[in-house]
């Protein structure tokens, strides 16, 4: 493999890897406190509103989606040469989903990565991720579980793709498209817990 893909993909992955959610919890509550010591344990949005207020779950929510959209956006530019766009692409937002939920920063235990996946979105097709965010805010009202909202949001990527491609005939880039089904397949991954749990009927409501 090209010498400037690996690097590159390596910036993807350790800008992934950035704990915006334990930072939040070193900066707000001393250098002893750990967010993955509180709540369920997860390095993400919905677990420090819960522990550290909304201020810094907005701040967590929009720092790790800026990750996923800076790394698709910018960073393919980088690899052009060596690599297709659209390719690059895919594969630099693979690497920061990868670095978000398995970050070498804090031992490989990391989020979810739901807000990192929704900047992705945005940065393929920003009209695709208002889509998806309004699958998410309908899915999370009717269940008042923000999982829900988010495995709901995940498969709407891909649907909406299907729909583009198959039913509109608007262009979609075949990379973008694969990458989409893999997306519910990586959240539902990640929200393995809490799957459980709500078929167990003992997940708890988040509002």
């Amino acid at each position: 493999m090209n010498v400037n893909i690996i690097l590159v993909s390596a910036l993807a992955y350790l800008i992934g890897s950035i704990p915006t959610a334990w930072i939040c919890g070193k900066i707000l509550k001393g250098r002893e406190y750990d967010i993955r010591d509180h709540g369920s344990g997860n390095v993400g949005t919905t677990n420090v509103i819960r522990n550290l207020g909304w201020g810094a779950g907005i701040v967590t929510f929009l720092v790790d989606a800026m990750k996923g959209f800076a790394v698709v956006f910018w960073l393919p530019v980088l690899i052009h040469e060596a690599l297709d766009i659209e390719s690059a692409r895919v594969l630099l937002a693979a690497m920061s989903l990868i670095g978000h939920s398995f970050p070498v920063f804090i031992n490989f235990r990391g989020g979810k990565g739901v807000a990192t996946t929704a900047g992705i979105i945005f940065a393929f097709r920003w009209e695709i991720g208002l889509i998806c965010l309004a699958a998410f805010i309908v899915a999370l009202l009717l269940s008042r579980q923000s999982g829900v909202g988010s495995i709901a949001a995940s498969f709407f990527f891909p649907i909406i793709n299907i729909l583009y491609k198959f039913v509109l005939d608007i262009p979609i880039p075949m990379q973008m498209f694969w990458f989409s089904l893999a997306v519910p397949v990586f959240i539902v991954f990640t929200h393995r817990e809490n799957i459980s749990k709500i078929f167990r009927g003992i997940h708890k409501k988040d509002f």
